[in-house]
């Protein structure tokens, strides 16, 4: 708030408007990377990796200001006022960091039922619920509890219409009109996980108006082409020499090609070829048997694993965007033959491929690797939010916490 205030008191209070937007400068760049780095997600940050996470937070916060700053007033910040700043900064940050990896929540959650039971949850959801709020069970009459003590924050998930009394369905519709969060259960996953619940939606469900129209984003599609080339072309100039020690390191530690290509499901289905950096063994997989890959590998080398940590292993597939064969940010591009069982099993699978395939993606920057048909339903509940709402603000928010896991070596 602090930031905003000084803006409009410019002119009242004869305040030079030059500092004041070094300030707004310095602040929006420490919360763009706090948010990046899981500072404003207490059930996500790592208490291990605190002192790690301030200094990245803090070294690209500043990078990112004084390049700005530069940019608009010709002149850099001065190095005393930055070391004082940075010093506080650092202080404030690390001890924050330390309040929140052991506060479970500032404000707790009640999750209540309406018209559904607790027992007819599937344990997965049940134990995703608890992890998340207390669950609490409404009577037919549907009254709400009063909380036991202090603020609470309640969702009202809402199951079969004909189990709830119909005072409560009118009192629950004006709640929702109130802007209070009463929802679907499907519509909480949406809401609260940032998922859509494949196992949980039927065939209307992509029949609403919201999501899903991918006519109706053509422009906005044209725009992130443009942009996907013009940032493959500069991190291929920029990773160049990265990459060339890779290959190096890998073709030294390991007989066999640096590079591998393999085919892949890409946009409306159509296969394609996608290029990486090879992390496993040369015989890592019997001819025409696919193979998940799993934590811990065997089969990864010492570069490869290496490779996978700060996800090197991908920047070939720059040439991939340039092609045309996918985005920066999308779903990622899953085998044919793991395809052909997994669109068997899991309800809506293909719709996944509705956008381009991405280097990085939602599932990606939120669950990470899968070795099992469990994992690929997460990771598709991922997926298919990321499909239905698409957006360059979405892609940017992938695309910083894709920065985190990098440089907090977070990949497998």
């Amino acid at each position: 708030m602090l930031p905003i205030f000084l803006i409009f008191s410019t002119d009242f209070l004869n305040v030079p408007a030059e500092p004041v937007w070094r300030i707004v400068i310095l602040t929006a760049s420490y919360l763009l990377f706090l948010y990046a780095f899981d500072f404003y997600s207490p059930r996500q940050f790592d208490a291990s990796r605190i002192l790690y996470a301030v200094f990245l937070v803090v070294f690209f916060s500043i990078i990112l200001s004084v390049l700005i700053d530069y940019a608009l007033f010709f002149r850099s910040i001065g190095r005393k006022v930055l070391l004082l700043h940075t010093a506080i900064t650092v202080f404030y940050l690390f001890f924050r960091g330390k309040f929140l990896s052991g506060a479970k929540n500032h404000v707790p959650n009640r999750i209540l039922l309406a018209g559904i039971s607790e027992s007819e949850l599937s344990p997965s959801i049940r134990e995703k619920l608890s992890r998340n709020g207390v669950i609490i069970q409404l009577s037919s009459d549907a009254t709400i509890p009063p909380p036991p003590k202090g603020p609470v924050n309640d969702f009202i998930i809402v199951g079969q219409f004909d189990r709830i009394d119909k005072n409560a369905m009118h009192q629950f519709l004006l709640e929702k009109l109130r802007g209070k969060p009463v929802m679907t259960l499907a519509g909480f996953f949406e809401y609260f996980f940032r998922q859509v619940a494949a196992d949980m939606v039927d065939s209307r469900f992509f029949f609403e108006p919201t999501g899903f129209n991918r006519a109706m984003r053509r422009f906005p599609m044209a725009v992130k082409r443009i942009m996907d080339v013009i940032l493959a072309l500069i991190l291929f100039c920029v990773t160049s020499p990265v990459m060339l020690v890779t290959a190096l390191m890998i073709r030294i530690e390991s007989p066999g090609t640096a590079l591998f290509h393999q085919s892949r499901t890409g946009f409306h289905g159509e296969p394609f070829t996608i290029y990486k950096f090879r992390s496993m063994r040369n015989d890592a997989e019997t001819p025409g048997k696919a193979q998940w890959a799993t934590e811990d590998d065997p089969r990864i080398t010492r570069v490869g694993r290496l490779i996978r940590k700060l996800r090197i292993d991908e920047l070939p597939q720059l040439i991939n965007v340039i092609r045309g064969d996918m985005s920066f940010v999308g779903p990622r591009p899953e085998r044919p033959e793991f395809d052909a069982d997994l669109k068997e099993q899991l309800p809506f699978y293909m719709f996944r491929y509705l956008v381009k395939p991405g280097i990085t993606g939602w599932a990606q920057v939120n669950y990470g690797y899968g070795a099992s048909v469990e994992d690929a339903l997460e990771k598709l509940k991922y997926d298919l939010y990321y499909v239905k709402n698409s957006s360059f603000l979405l892609d940017a928010e992938i695309l910083l916490k894709t920065a985190a896991t990098v440089f907090l070596a977070k990949g497998r």
